[in-house]
């Protein structure tokens, strides 16, 4: 297996990306450890991953506050003794062209998008570095890569995800710590469906389709290393 005995953190694993990429990592060995802020969804997930005959810990988080995060952590190293894989997932999008931009909806953005990925980095790069290895997947966007109308405030939280994880793996390099960031984009989630009601569904990407991607990230040898992959669409 690919992932046999590795540890995975993952947020936002309730549903779309974050669960497709937990049961696509347990189909090759990981044991997970689900978070999100809705508890109900990521027990559900740790049921289906536990039927599988792998192990899950589910943890409620909100991964804007740095004493979620540190207890995340505190109960991962707890449980299983260590973190191997962390996929920063958890996310929001509020669309609005930016003269309409809410303060508040701006700051939420990037306390989720971009201070939670700092947030969960930080917490487990020390650990990651005292192991010699680990790898961190940052999951941002196209609108990352290309600005769009009605999204100030989403886009340029995920542009900085691609910064932060150009330096983390940078930093992390002469540690044996990889980062990797997947841009993908419109993919057929509750986040883009409650955004684009007129979507044709058709036309997007799958979960299960981002978490393949980052699932040959993750399962790539020592020697090798993808820093950055986009998933283009039809509708792009």
């Amino acid at each position: 297996m690919k992932l046999g005995n590795r540890i995975a953190i993952i947020t936002g694993a309730g549903r779309g990306i974050g669960r497709a990429t937990a049961l696509a990592f347990v189909k090759e060995g990981a044991d997970i450890v689900l978070a999100a802020r809705t508890e109900t969804e990521i027990n559900s997930v740790a049921k289906e991953i536990e039927q599988l005959g792998r192990r899950a810990l589910a943890v409620k988080t909100d991964v804007q506050y740095k004493s979620d995060v540190e207890a995340l952590v505190t109960q991962t190293i707890e449980t299983f003794g260590k973190v191997d894989i962390l996929v920063n997932n958890a996310g929001v999008a509020i669309h609005n062209p930016i003269e309409k931009i809410r303060e508040e909806d701006w700051d939420l953005t990037m306390a989720v998008n971009l201070k939670g990925v700092f947030l969960c980095t930080q917490a487990v790069l020390s650990h990651m570095y005292e192991q010699k290895h680990g790898h961190i997947v940052n999951v941002s966007s196209v609108s990352g890569k290309y600005g769009h109308v009605n999204g100030g405030s989403y886009c340029a939280s995920k542009f900085a995800v691609i910064g932060f994880t150009e330096t983390t793996n940078n930093e992390g390099r002469r540690y044996g710590v990889k980062a990797s960031v997947v841009c993908p984009g419109p993919v057929d989630t509750k986040m883009r469906r409650d955004n684009h009601p007129d979507d044709v569904i058709e036309n997007l990407t799958q979960p299960e389709d981002v978490a393949d991607l980052i699932l040959f990230l993750v399962s790539q040898s020592p020697r090798a290393h993808t820093l950055e992959t986009v998933i283009r669409t039809p509708l792009m």
